[in-house]
């Protein structure tokens, strides 16, 4: 009888067992199943990009000829004048430097003797006429620099003005003073060179 009731028992604790593992499967199931995820997106659209445009400009132009700065039977110690706006006319600001020299059969000779020189005053005024005339006023910020015979040499190197010229409407005035040495050397007479000039903008502000 008690061999009866313990093979029972055992039979009980086995079907215990077999459905509390059949459970633990089918939970270990459940855990691991896949589930459905909800998204959703926004578009950032509308950012154009347009590149400014750099327009250095010297009375209005690109480029300009001038005659009243050369002098023609000129003597040591004469001097010539004229005053120029440096202008920015594209849209965005900008700063400048300027280079220069002579050209021209007689360039070298000039050159040589550094008997040609260059003084630019910010809002200066040209006064007197000919081979006469000069800048007075104003805040001299280049030379006196002797031409020499190439048109790279440096005359305004650092970037100007402190405060950049403002898009479209900023501007500067120069007045422009050419002297012819004292001490010029007499093989000079009867020579002839051209100056020329180039204002260079640039975008970098620094």
């Amino acid at each position: 009888m008690s061999t009866s009731i313990t093979r029972l028992r055992r039979l009980a604790t086995s079907a215990r067992v077999r459905a509390a593992l059949s459970l633990g499967v089918v939970t270990a199931v459940g855990v691991t199943g896949t589930f459905a995820n909800w998204t959703d997106s926004a578009a950032i659209t509308g950012a154009t990009f347009t590149s400014g445009t750099l327009d250095l400009q010297v009375q209005n132009g690109n480029a300009y000829a001038t005659t009243t700065l050369g002098m023609a039977g000129m003597v040591p110690g004469n001097t010539s004048a004229e005053v120029l706006s440096v202008q920015n006319k594209g849209t965005v600001p900008l700063k400048y430097t300027l280079t220069g020299g002579l050209t021209g059969t007689d360039a070298a000779t000039y050159g040589a003797a550094g008997a040609l020189k260059l003084t630019i005053v910010l809002n200066g005024t040209k006064s007197g006429t000919g081979n006469a005339a000069t800048c007075t006023g104003g805040t001299t910020i280049a030379g006196p620099v002797p031409l020499t015979a190439t048109t790279t040499t440096t005359i305004i190197g650092t970037r100007r003005p402190a405060t950049p010229l403002a898009s479209t409407t900023g501007s500067e005035s120069l007045c422009f003073q050419v002297t012819f040495d004292l001490a010029a050397p007499t093989n000079l007479q009867g020579k002839t060179a051209t100056a020329t000039f180039t204002a260079t903008g640039t975008s970098d502000i620094s």
